[in-house]
């Protein structure tokens, strides 16, 4: 084995869609998988690009679409272990959105042929990236949900909460802007400005710079959040 293998072998293991298969299997994924680089800003594909399967080693990564307008709409932030480009895979298609790299980012990438040869040889990687990928149509009809029946002020509150627990502390920086946030809760990036500048006045929260956020009152927060 060489070091190359070895570093992506260690990721593979880590990664919950391969974590069950048995070590043989891992192997055989890290042999199929390549590492990409992406600086800050870079597209990693677009519309009408044939992907193979993408997997976040290191970074940050954004998805999103163009509305008819032009503007963004930001679809879900993808964080270390999180795949993506698995849509247009399965169904042997092209893309109908975007993925670009927030912040310089490492993906494995494992191209479309060596990928659905794996899922002959290992169903049991089908099903956990169908489980993967009903988890997040629960959570894109809940933000819908939210969209409709619950004030922005809430909707903020309850994604400051949820940053602040994958971030495993009450202090985390915003993964992107405030005007790409404001277009995923379904409001303007001046009402957002506003609300985190109440949040901010009600001591609830503290703003740092670079779009850092301190958590102050968790209780007073998760009150605004269940309102």
């Amino acid at each position: 084995m060489n070091d190359g293998h070895d570093y992506l072998l260690h990721f593979v293991q880590k990664v919950r869609l391969f974590a069950g298969l048995p070590e043989a299997a891992q192997h055989r994924v890290a042999f199929a998988a390549v590492t990409c680089q992406y600086r800050h800003d870079e597209r990693i594909y677009g519309p009408g690009d044939r992907t193979g399967l993408f997997i976040v080693h290191r970074g940050l990564v954004k998805v999103y679409r163009l509305t008819e307008s032009g503007n963004e709409q930001l679809i879900r932030l993808m964080s270390p272990g999180d795949f993506l480009g698995e849509t247009a895979l399965l169904a042997d298609t092209t893309t109908d959105h975007f993925a670009v790299a927030l912040q310089p980012s490492e993906l494995c990438v494992i191209d479309r042929a060596r990928f659905t040869g794996l899922l002959g040889q290992h169903p049991s990687v089908a099903v956990q990236m169908l489980q993967t990928v009903s988890g997040r149509l629960g959570t894109a009809e809940e933000m819908v949900s939210a969209l409709s029946g619950k004030p922005v002020g809430q909707r903020l509150a309850q994604q400051l909460l949820l940053l602040a627990d994958e971030a495993g502390g009450g202090v985390f920086w915003l993964p992107t802007t405030k005007k790409e946030l404001a277009s995923y809760l379904g409001t303007t990036a001046e009402t957002l400005s506003r609300r985190l500048g109440a949040l901010q006045k009600a001591g609830v929260i503290r703003l740092g710079p670079r779009r850092q956020v301190e958590i102050l009152d968790p209780e007073a927060l998760g009150r605004v959040a269940s309102a």
